[in-house]
């Protein structure tokens, strides 16, 4: 008996195995036609893993085997090959360092010593990951104990960071108390240019510095004083901000007071500390008119301050991934900060080291660090929840209106739930977390502020180890060199050091596991790239269960390793499914199974549609909708005017459901699924 996991569906998890060994023995057979000559090699690897899987289960392919994958990457940086007592990695004899598992693609890669050849073959490398990775990123939801697991990580982590000042709490600018006539007036003894004046002069940061040896003691007081440099930098440069020039909206997400879909745009709840800086008649109405009128106006603002509430979302099976659903009236207003970082970020010379939307710049940088091996990758765990007050404090002193919008769309304190399922001998106590970092994932802020406080990090350090004076020529000359996306961050090789140990000063922590800045292998913003190759492996997501949503998955997984010349496995995956959904062209848009050589569905029904003049198939085809619940009140008109729908496209008022995805049998032009088409839909005609 295989080992089975605490809130893992048994017979799902057996037709996840069984799936999986179909797939796998797919990839050893795309392998064997690579390589001819090792197709007894591959034919014992297959058996060793049918015998591993029915001792370990499941736990073989989405555990086991991307761990042995992570050691590969680390080795290909280092080398060299290091034996690592990881399942599935007994060395093929006491004289030979790599595996009996895939022994056959590991030689082609390192000698028998474990040195990594000069002439390494990269499609072997290729197809070691694949087979390692394959499994990755699963759906299946991780065990429920895992939750609390994280849950407790992320309490350890907040607990670690420093205690946010006053200037964070909000009760200094609390409009109940600071009422002068009609207008709220700051209490300036609580002032944020008071508060920062800089992170060399930061006495908690010095603190931090004084405990380390005198000469890197000394190299970080550089950087810190090229940091305030490079921070006042990036400040002057997005500019001021003023609410009323960029669009507010509320998220895609959930909010914290209530789950389940609702009218967004019905503010049952907008916080003192929020009016302070958007007024609620100004940002939470269409009108002036539409706020008097309102029933919720008497109650609103309100001294209470509403918690976010934490969500674990599905991850993979090691662990989930958590999200606050933040309050509705702070939410609305973080996406209009997030919408200043992003235009301004886009049209200053920021520009040319982050990007918010686009992450090919990261991909073709690891991609060149990878062949000349002049750049680094870093990754940094757990990124967003190592965000202090005081780092974005000092980042944005010198622009007070910007600071304290961030403070006022801030949720102080996040409440987490027992999550359902959960053993009751597994203790857990339903609890409110007072936050010491600046925000969550969920706040529409959280990614902005962190990509622009690790650039400004990255260049300080860059420019301290190279020796090169703090000026903007300086900064502009480091473009290719240092660029930033989240947590993903690229520098070069020679200032990698010390821009670990300046993240590290100030309450990041750096995942070794994904960092690379040795050899030739990097990773980064989706990209594995091996001597300026890209061997990022396919990911096999789910099996076909009869469900439209599981239908679409599996085609697009099927799409994915045909894409990558894995033709077995994509007719393995092809073979799963109904024989009615229509092989398409490569670029045609059209929902199939991609193909690059002429297009046949002889197996599909064809008529002639005399009222098009068109060949027509009739296959299975896929329908995503969303639809609204009308409300009945002036919050229509407000959210046309958020929404600001164009002239010719149709739209209804009222809040979304959850998205539905349904397959259907339509008639489809046959040239359609030929051809590339901008505007597939057009081609569909419903049966009726």
């Amino acid at each position: 008996m295989h080992e089975t996991f605490s809130g893992v569906n048994p017979d799902m998890s057996e037709k996840h195995v069984n799936e999986l060994l179909d797939v796998y023995a797919a990839l050893l057979k795309d392998a064997q036609y690579a390589y001819p000559t090792m197709k007894m090699d591959f034919e014992r690897d297959l058996t060793r893993l049918q015998r591993s899987v029915k001792q370990r289960g499941i736990q073989v392919f989405l555990v086991d085997l991307p761990a042995v994958g992570k050691h590969l990457d680390r080795c290909l940086s280092n080398g060299q090959y290091i034996p690592s007592g990881l399942p599935l990695t007994k060395r093929s004899s006491r004289g030979v360092a790599i595996p009996h598992f895939l022994r056959g693609l590991y030689l082609l890669v390192f000698h028998t010593s474990g040195y990594l050849k000069d002439e390494a073959d990269v499609q072997a490398v290729f197809f070691l990951r694949q087979i390692l990775f394959a499994a990755k990123k699963t759906e299946l939801a991780c065990p429920v104990i895992r939750v609390v697991q994280e849950m407790e990580n992320f309490i350890a982590v907040d607990e670690s960071l420093p205690e946010p000042c006053r200037f964070w709490s909000g009760d200094a600018f609390a409009p109940s108390t600071l009422m002068k006539g009609d207008e709220y007036e700051p209490d300036y003894s609580a002032d944020e240019s008071r508060l920062y004046s800089g992170f060399r002069t930061s006495d908690l940061i010095g603190c931090r510095v004084r405990t380390l040896p005198p000469r890197e003691c000394e190299v970080l007081r550089r950087v810190l004083a090229v940091l305030d440099f490079v921070s006042g930098a990036v400040t002057s440069s997005i500019g001021d901000y003023d609410p009323d020039r960029w669009k507010f909206r509320h998220g895609p997400g959930a909010i914290s007071e209530r789950i389940g879909p609702s009218n967004k745009f019905a503010w049952t709840h907008w916080p003192d500390s929020l009016e302070t800086e958007y007024p609620i008649a100004d940002y939470g109405y269409y009108s002036h008119s539409s706020w008097a009128d309102s029933a919720y106006r008497s109650n609103l603002p309100s001294s209470e301050e509403l918690e976010s509430r934490m969500v674990a979302v599905p991850k993979d099976f090691r662990k989930p991934r958590l999200i606050a659903a933040e309050p509705a009236s702070k939410m609305w207003c973080q996406q209009n900060l997030a919408h200043f970082f992003s235009e301004r970020t886009r049209a200053t010379w920021l520009g040319q080291f982050v990007r918010f939307r686009d992450q090919t710049a990261n991909q073709q940088l690891c991609s060149l660090g990878s062949l000349d091996g002049s750049l680094a990758t870093i990754d940094l765990s757990m990124a967003s929840d190592r965000v202090t007050c005081l780092c974005v404090g000092q980042l944005f002193r010198s622009n007070p209106k910007l600071l304290r919008s961030l403070r006022a769309t801030r949720t102080r304190s996040v409440r987490l739930t027992r999550p359902a399922g959960l053993p009751k001998g597994v203790p857990f106590m339903d609890r409110s977390v007072q936050l010491r970092k600046f925000s969550t994932m969920g706040n529409a802020c959280t990614f902005p502020v962190e990509s622009l406080l690790f650039l400004a990090i990255a260049l300080a350090a860059t420019l301290t180890s190279r020796r090169l004076k703090p000026c903007m020529r300086n900064v502009l000359a480091l473009t290719g060199e240092v660029a930033v996306y989240g947590d993903d961050i690229i520098v070069p090789v020679d200032s990698r050091e010390l821009v670990v140990e300046a993240l590290e000063l100030l309450w990041f922590k750096v995942n070794a596991g994904k960092s690379f800045w040795n050899g030739n292998f990097r990773e980064s913003c989706g990209v594995d790239s091996f001597r300026g190759v890209n061997v990022t492996p396919a990911y096999w997501k789910t099996p076909y269960d009869g469900g439209p949503e599981t239908l679409e998955s599996v085609v697009e997984t099927r799409n994915n390793f045909y894409q990558k010349f894995l033709l077995n496995t994509a007719a393995q995956l092809s073979s799963t499914l109904p024989g009615l959904v229509p092989n398409v062209a490569q670029r045609s848009g059209v929902f199939g199974l991609k193909s690059r050589l002429p297009v046949s569905n002889s197996h599909l029904k064809e008529r002639y549609n005399e009222d098009l003049q068109r060949y027509e198939i009739r296959a299975l085809t896929m329908k995503s909708s969303q639809s609204r619940s009308p409300t009945n009140d002036d919050t229509a008109l407000f959210q046309f005017f958020t929404e600001e729908p164009g002239p010719g496209i149709p739209w209804t008022h009222g809040f979304l459901q959850r998205p539905t995805t349904k397959s259907k049998l339509r008639w489809v032009s046959r040239d359609l699924v030929t051809e590339m088409s901008q505007t597939p839909e057009i081609g569909l005609i419903d049966d009726g």
